[in-house]
């Protein structure tokens, strides 16, 4: 799975875990979920549990910090390095 691919899902998935906060998705992307969006301790655990969920893979504990799940960019970056490990473990 490309960064597209993997960027276009976790859109989806983002707007669906932020929908209270009424964003525009097309913006969402550019916002910092924390600052920008409200997110605390409980979004920022329903979150990895659709990341997880979603992408097949299991957020180690040392990644599970609020500033590696800040926006788009480092939760794709995130799940792009699990999906890449998970190939290494499989082969």
């Amino acid at each position: 799975m490309n960064r597209e691919v993997i960027k276009e899902k976790l859109l989806s998935l983002c707007a669906n875990v932020f929908k209270a906060s009424e964003v525009d998705t097309d913006l969402l992307e550019y916002m910092d979920f924390a600052e920008d969006l409200g997110m605390d301790s409980i979004t920022f655990i329903t979150l990895i549990v659709e990341v997880e969920s979603c992408f097949d893979v299991t957020v180690p504990d040392d990644l599970l910090l609020m500033d590696n799940f800040k926006n788009v960019a480092g939760v794709i970056a995130i799940v792009d390095y699990l999906m890449q490990n998970k190939k290494t473990d499989e082969e």
